[in-house]
C-alpha cells in the first residue's frame, strides 16, 4: 500500500504545475517529446504502452523522474488545449449565435409554411366551391339560352298563326300557302 501511496500525486503537486510560469516554446518542447505513438490512436492503451516501457527491475528514483516528465507533458497538453479553446471561443460563440439564429428562422419558416398550407387548402376548398358554382351558372345559362331559342321559335310561330289567320280572313289563299 505504501508503494501505491508513492505513485498518487499530491494535489499540490498538480497545483504548482499548472501555476508554473510557463515559456511557449519550453511548451512545444515539451509536446514534442511525446511518443508518436499517443496521437496515432484513438483506442491506444496508454497505461499498457507504459507499463511495457519499464525495466526489468525498477528504481524508485528513475520513476518519479520519469512520472515528473510524464506530469509536465500532461500539464503541457493541457494547457494547449485550453489555450486552442480560449483561442477559438469568440469563434464558438459567433458560430453558436449563428446557429440559434438559423434555429429561430427555420421556426419561423416552419410556421410561414404551415399557415400557408392552410390558407392554401381554404383557398383549394373555396375555388372548388366557386368552381362548381361556376359550373351551376354555366348550366342554368345554357338552359336558358335554349328556352330563349324556345320562346323565340314559339313567338315566331304565334306571329305566323296570327298573319295566316289574318290572311284566311282576308281570304288570300295564295299568301297564306307560301
Amino acid at each position: 500500500m505504501q508503494k501505491i501511496k508513492s505513485f498518487m500525486i499530491p494535489q499540490e503537486e498538480l497545483r504548482e504545475l499548472r501555476e508554473q510560469p510557463t515559456d511557449p516554446q519550453a511548451e512545444q518542447e515539451i509536446i514534442d517529446s511525446i511518443d508518436e505513438v499517443y496521437f496515432c490512436n484513438d483506442s491506444f492503451d496508454m497505461v499498457k504502452y507504459e507499463l511495457e516501457k519499464l525495466p526489468p527491475i525498477l528504481n524508485l528514483q528513475e520513476l518519479q523522474q520519469y512520472r515528473d516528465k510524464l506530469k509536465q507533458q500532461q500539464a503541457a497538453v493541457s494547457k494547449k488545449v485550453a489555450d486552442l479553446i480560449l483561442e477559438k471561443q469568440p469563434s464558438y460563440v459567433k458560430e453558436l449565435d449563428r446557429v440559434t439564429s438559423l434555429q429561430t428562422s427555420l421556426q419561423l419558416a416552419a410556421v410561414i409554411c404551415t399557415n400557408g398550407r392552410r390558407h392554401l387548402n381554404i383557398a383549394k376548398e373555396g375555388f372548388t366551391q366557386a368552381s362548381l358554382g361556376l359550373l351551376a351558372n354555366q348550366r342554368k345559362r345554357q338552359l336558358l339560352i335554349g328556352l330563349l331559342k324556345s320562346l323565340r321559335t314559339i313567338k315566331t310561330l304565334q306571329r305566323t298563326d296570327v298573319r295566316l289567320s289574318e290572311m284566311l280572313e282576308e281570304e288570300d289563299y295564295p299568301g297564306a300557302i307560301q
